[in-house]
């Protein structure tokens, strides 16, 4: 779930890449060949659009598949699968050229036609074991492929504000927008996840049936990319917690002195819940590399760093988890229900005990990297008035205690996260049930849209920085688009409104920044609309978060290799890391 082409103010030197000891750039020339083991911490879920894979689960989906555009570590939205971008002045039609001479793993060409497919594909507009004369006619999305309910079906949320895509050449799509965007780059890049995918991933003979659970369907299965490594025979293992990937010998990109990419072989990825068991195989030398999360595993990430011989690059704190507050049911149907949890929450001592002080507390929603942060109508931690918002909750409600449930993640430090807030609330009142639940179980829980496979209120983490275009999904109550000709409102599918709100006055703020030129006016504007969502507390959050990689002493050339356009893209992400440029020592 998880990023922009807004200028942020920060320099290259105060970017996204944070090192550990040791973390000085090496100029060995690489070892080419070997197989580099990599832990992670979730479990994958395939790969067609509407397969939602989690955090460190995109890592090696990151690997197989590139996106049309990059965010460099300054922050900035950049050409990648793209060659170019370009509007008019309102920012109501994009121009995307594709770059030439790239080719899929798989031997199938990329240009305007394979991406027209993708389009086609994450705008809901494909069934798999389908034929041109339905699809044509119109796909229903619950029962596509491509958009149902398998596992939330986000990609086409991004799309309803689109009017029209048109093929203008065999390199050049053109997009004409209902609303003017003018982060529409950063909507392209769409956090790193709109992964652009060979057109026999979408053909119907290759995902026969109609089922959406179909062990057939090829997308769901089987990634094919233009990324430097492929799928080796076998795919994932059954419970989809190991997958192989080899060597693209037909990878696009070369390194700095015009070398073929990648380096490496084999890449291995493991799903390892322990924190602390990734940190034993690092220091033990039987992982090369492992993901963190500073959400649940700061002390980790912070043992790590200690270990001799052992590197960590840690992201910026641009992520921000959130405690969303289901509206549509109780408790949270009442503003000053919302209100008291959310004053209930003491984030300087979670971030004390919880994160040994590697993470800070938060004073808006979103961090201070994105320039809609403001402080303006955020509820903090008072004791005093949780109690008396505890009270009008109460009263509200008609009712003589405010319980509620929320999910956290089966890993044990995601569970120790819920155990603090729980013990907290409990302090003014508050009686607050932490459930067990698998990350891949929130996602298909949170987006699904009947109101009794919900929750009440869910630990989540989508918002993220410096941009907003990726949190606009997740934030807007309105729907239109493919899902709602008729309704031309703001283009956010009401399903990934993860609180369910129905607050238009947000919606009008958000969407009138969105179309505004970047600077200060859309900052202003921007900021505007995040006070009123604090105003009105359709989520709280405690801490802003990073992400980590860390790598034994053999590993060479993490975030060194240059992008195309210029600078280095942005290192560690929710997502992982590009392995495109690494090497390992024998």
């Amino acid at each position: 779930m998880k990023r922009f082409g807004i200028a942020i103010a920060i320099t290259l030197g105060a970017s996204a890449i944070q090192v550990g000891t040791g973390q000085a750039a090496r100029h060995t020339a690489p070892t080419r060949g070997g197989t580099l083991s990599v832990a992670i911490t979730d479990y994958m879920v395939g790969f067609c659009p509407n397969d939602t894979n989690s955090n460190s689960a995109l890592m090696p989906v990151k690997q197989m598949g590139e996106t049309l555009f990059e965010q460099r570590a300054d922050g900035v939205t950049v050409p990648f699968l793209a060659s170019s971008a370009s509007s008019n002045a309102d920012f109501t039609s994009w121009r995307i050229t594709t770059r030439t001479g790239v080719t899929f793993s798989n031997g199938e060409k990329w240009n305007a036609d394979a991406l027209m497919l993708n389009i086609n594909a994450n705008r809901g507009k494909l069934s798999g074991g389908g034929n041109a004369t339905t699809d044509n006619a119109g796909v229903n999305p619950a029962a596509s492929l491509f958009h149902g309910a398998k596992y939330g079906g986000l990609a086409p949320v991004a799309w309803a504000n689109t009017k029209a895509v048109t093929k203008i050449d065999d390199v050049t799509v053109q997009f004409d927008l209902k609303r003017g965007n003018a982060g529409f780059k950063e909507l392209l890049y769409g956090s790193g996840r709109t992964f652009m995918r060979a057109p026999a991933m979408f053909t119907p003979a290759n995902n026969p049936g109609t089922k959406l659970t179909d062990i057939n369907y090829l997308c769901s299965r089987q990634m094919i990319g233009t990324g430097p490594f492929k799928m080796a025979d076998g795919g994932m293992s059954a419970d989809k917690g190991t997958i192989t990937l080899t060597k693209n010998d037909t990878y696009w990109r070369k390194d700095a002195k015009g070398a073929k990419l990648p380096y490496l072989d084999k890449l291995v990825f493991t799903t390892t819940k322990d924190a602390a068991t990734r940190v034993n195989g690092l220091k033990a030398g039987t992982t090369d590399m492992a993901w963190f999360t500073g959400n649940s595993e700061s002390n980790a990430i912070l043992r790590a760093q200690k270990i001799k011989g052992l590197k960590t690059n840690v992201s910026n704190a641009d992520f921000y988890p959130q405690l969303w507050f289901v509206e549509n049911k109780a408790p949270f149907n009442k503003q000053s229900c919302r209100q008291a949890v959310s004053a209930g929450l003491d984030r300087k001592t979670f971030a004390t005990k919880r994160t040994a002080g590697f993470l800070e507390p938060m004073t808006s929603i979103l961090g201070s990297t994105n320039l809609a942060a403001t402080t303006k109508n955020f509820i903090g931690y008072d004791a005093t008035k949780a109690k008396a918002y505890l009270a009008t909750c109460l009263t509200d409600r008609g009712a003589t205690e405010l319980a509620f449930s929320a999910p956290f993640d089966t890993a044990p430090e995601a569970q120790k996260n819920g155990a603090e807030m729980a013990s907290q609330l409990a302090a003014v009142g508050i009686k607050m049930t932490v459930l067990p639940v698998e990350t891949s179980s929130i996602i298909v829980n949170t987006f699904a849209s009947s109101a009794t496979t919900g929750y009440q209120a869910i630990w989540f983490s989508v918002l993220e920085g410096p941009g907003n275009q990726f949190n606009s999904l997740f934030m807007a109550s309105t729907s239109n688009g493919f899902y709602n000709m008729a309704e031309d409102l703001y283009g956010s599918l009401s399903t990934l409104n993860i609180s369910r709100h129905v607050d238009k006055d947000f919606d009008t703020l958000w969407f009138a920044a969105r179309g505004l030129k970047p600077g200060a006016a859309q900052n202003a504007k921007y900021q505007e609309a995040i006070a009123r969502w604090q105003e009105q507390a359709h989520s709280t959050t405690i801490i802003g978060v990073k992400f980590a990689v860390s790598t034994t002493g053999k590993i060479m050339g993490m975030c060194e290799t240059k992008l195309l356009s210029g600078g280095v893209a942005r290192c560690v992400s929710n997502g992982g890391a590009s392995l495109a440029g690494v090497s390992k020592n024998k």
